[in-house]
């Protein structure tokens, strides 16, 4: 049951006017925004000030304790028709990323898009003892698609063209934009934010998982000694016999297929009750 979020899982975050809003849409409309921020400071002459207090630089952002810019970096960056564009493919393929393997999962790849910029460079910066800036929001872009490709390879678009073969086309154009300007930070993160993307939807389709950090905030209640119950016979309880095995397989099959919200309410529903049996079977 690998990638089976529960029903609170793919549900949006809330409704506006009767239209599902998710995190990924949140997201797209903070981009758009930060696109038209850019827009108006370049335009009004202030693009450096807007490059110093937002863009990540290796030598201030951590060491100086500028932690804002870890996560307003990718918020800058000059418009263009590929801007738009690549903000139309953000929301398609962010939302359809979402739907399917759920918000912690999902915000769970956007965060580690987001840090691998900001750890390798930092990293890179201090091997090389040059500050480097970066800022952007092209391989954010590249690598949800990247995740949205691999969820759905066998999507047409155009009527004629895969997902799978649209994401290689971008990866290279990509790729060969960068090396065009020799701009070898842009290249290096691109493929390291792409590959993450592609490892991470494929290790969650085999079934894996990413540990859960809890921190210890809550103080741990007083032991308390009480009396031992009396212990009461268990009541034999005979378990029919599965009868819809049968049925789930077939559900599971379109989930492969089709992706989860293709399911019907009824079909959701004896989805839901499956789940609900394998955990009460899993405390027992």
């Amino acid at each position: 049951m690998a990638l089976l979020s529960s029903f609170n899982e793919d549900r949006p975050v809330t409704y506006f006017r009767g239209y599902p809003i998710y995190y990924a849409t949140i997201l797209t409309m903070a981009y758009a925004v930060g696109v038209l921020g850019t827009f108006l400071a370049k335009a009004f002459g202030g693009w450096e000030a807007i490059v110093m207090l937002l863009a990540f630089d290796s030598s201030r952002s951590i060491l100086g304790g500028q932690i804002w810019q870890i996560f307003t970096y990718s918020f800058i960056d000059v418009p263009s028709f590929f801007t738009i564009i690549g903000l139309l493919f953000l929301y398609v393929s962010a939302v359809e990323i979402e739907k399917y393997i759920g918000k912690a999962r999902f915000l769970t790849l956007y965060g580690v898009i987001i840090l691998i910029p900001v750890v390798t460079l930092t990293a890179l910066g201090l091997i090389t003892s040059s500050p480097i800036l970066y800022f952007g929001q092209t391989q954010v872009m590249i690598g949800l698609f990247i995740a949205f490709c691999t969820l759905y390879p066998g999507v047409q678009w155009g009527g004629f063209l895969t997902a799978k073969w649209v994401a290689i086309a971008s990866l290279v154009l990509s790729s060969a934009v960068d090396l065009s300007s020799s701009a070898w930070v842009s290249l290096g993160e691109l493929w390291l934010i792409s590959g993450f993307s592609f490892g991470y939807i494929r290790f969650l389709q085999r079934g894996g998982e990413l540990p859960s950090f809890r921190l210890p905030l809550r103080r741990r209640p007083k032991l308390r000694v009480v009396q031992k119950p009396k212990s009461r016979p268990r009541p034999v309880v005979i378990e029919a016999a599965d009868t819809g095995n049968v049925e789930m397989d077939q559900l599971l099959d379109k989930i492969s297929k089709h992706g989860l919200n293709s399911l019907t309410s009824q079909e959701r529903a004896a989805l839901e009750r499956a789940r609900e049996k394998l955990l009460e079977k899993d405390k027992q």
